[in-house]
């Protein structure tokens, strides 16, 4: 009776083992897609600011200071 009841809880264990390593991917999986999209987010949000600032920077015109000399 021991015999089979150790034979029972040693199979336990292996059967509720892959659930384990399913949920560990999905979390990982699950990680993934939050980093990927954050980065996404970030990228955006810095290129909008970069097209921003080079069409500021297109629109300044440059002013002359005193001691600028056309000739150079």
């Amino acid at each position: 009776m021991l015999s089979l009841e150790r034979k029972q809880s040693e199979a336990k264990p292996s059967s509720r083992e892959p659930k384990v390593r399913w949920d560990v991917l999905f979390k990982d999986l699950s990680f993934l897609g939050s980093l990927s999209l954050a980065h996404v987010k970030v990228w955006r949000v810095l290129r909008r600011r970069r097209r921003e600032r080079a069409a500021r920077l297109k629109h300044i015109k440059l002013v002359q200071g005193p001691n600028h000399r056309q000739d150079e």
